[in-house]
């Protein structure tokens, strides 16, 4: 019994030694089991309060004002508003501030006020456009076909012109004499201006008996000529033509030119030397090139009668009175150029 127990003992000690070298060769595995992660405790979190974005108050900002001259229209700039959107939706984190909405200023809009009242005229119109701000200067000549308005008068001794003149014709002129200067006055439409003018009228009576006055009978010319000052109102556009109206009074000289039977004595004409007359006018003016332009002319002119009285016998008898009527139409062309 106690050899088995003695056995036994050493069994258990090579057992031992047994393990305690298979130990020494392999090395032991250590394996641990993970620790586990301390299970840390979320407090609640609480949602930040988003404040109610209110609309703004529309900001309205003053223009500064800009310098205006005194002599040209004043161009004053509306006040600008600004209005802030209020139906686009705003996305914001829950734990984010929101900022309020900060208006925008917008910077006033400047106008450019031009010191002066002048129209801008495009460079291709400057050959063919004059704008009535500035004073200039404007002479021209033209020719004229004139009508009679009065070319009959009574019977032979009894109402006539003068003894048996009883009918006038027009003496046409078309040399190209009747010269015109005019100025504008500052800063209008209305020009200044005085025209040169002549008319001749040639007397007629029935000199062969027919019963139509003819040119056998003539005993003469009554001339007028003279200067017309007037006022004329131009209406200058953006085109070639330019119409224009006029009104005037003409100061004239009248004189009778008798022919070689009344230069013989047979008779002689002692008339009123000076008449006048009220002159409506207009016509329009065609742009040819630059300051160049032809112009067309229509008048109408009131004359005073003529009047005095006519002798006979060379001289020696009183024939009766001597009336001439000279008023007339008018109508012509010509040439001007302003400067």
């Amino acid at each position: 019994m106690s050899g088995l127990k003695g056995f036994g003992l050493v069994a258990l000690i090579g057992m031992m030694s047994l393990a305690s070298a298979m130990q020494a060769q392999e090395p032991a595995l250590n394996i641990q089991a993970p620790a586990t992660a301390p299970i840390l405790e979320a407090e609640p979190v609480t949602p930040a309060v988003v404040p109610v974005v209110q609309e703004p108050a529309p900001v309205v900002v003053k223009p500064a004002p800009a310098p205006v001259a005194t002599n040209g229209p004043v161009h004053h700039v509306a006040p600008v508003v600004v209005h802030t959107a209020t139906n686009v939706p705003a996305h914001v984190a829950t734990n984010a501030v929101v900022m309020p909405v900060t208006p925008v200023a917008v910077a006033p809009v400047s106008v450019a006020v031009s010191p002066t009242n002048e129209v801008a005229i495009p460079e291709n119109d400057r050959f063919f456009v004059d704008t009535w701000q500035h004073p200039s200067f404007q002479v021209g000549t033209r020719m004229m076909q004139v009508s009679l308005s009065d070319t009959t008068r009574g019977t032979p001794g009894n109402g006539s012109y003068f003894g048996t003149i009883t009918e006038i014709t027009e003496v046409q002129d078309h040399s190209p004499d009747k010269v015109y200067l005019q100025a504008r006055l500052p800063h209008t439409p209305l020009w200044l201006g005085v025209s040169y003018d002549h008319v001749t009228a040639r007397t007629m009576d029935d000199g062969d008996g027919d019963g139509v006055a003819d040119m056998s009978g003539s005993d003469g010319n009554e001339e007028i000529k003279g200067f017309i000052p007037y006022l004329q109102a131009v209406w200058d556009n953006k085109t070639r033509f330019t119409p224009y109206a006029e009104v005037g009074y003409a100061f004239y000289q009248a004189k009778f030119l008798p022919n070689s039977w009344g230069n013989n004595g047979q008779r002689y004409v002692d008339a009123t030397s000076s008449v006048n007359g009220f002159e409506l006018g207009g016509g329009l003016g065609v742009r040819l090139y630059k300051n160049l332009s032809a112009d067309f002319y229509a008048r109408s002119m009131t004359v005073d009668d003529i009047t005095g009285d006519w002798y006979y016998n060379y001289g020696r008898n009183y024939g009766g009175p001597f009336v001439m009527t000279m008023s007339y139409v008018a109508y012509g062309a010509g040439l001007s150029c302003r400067f």
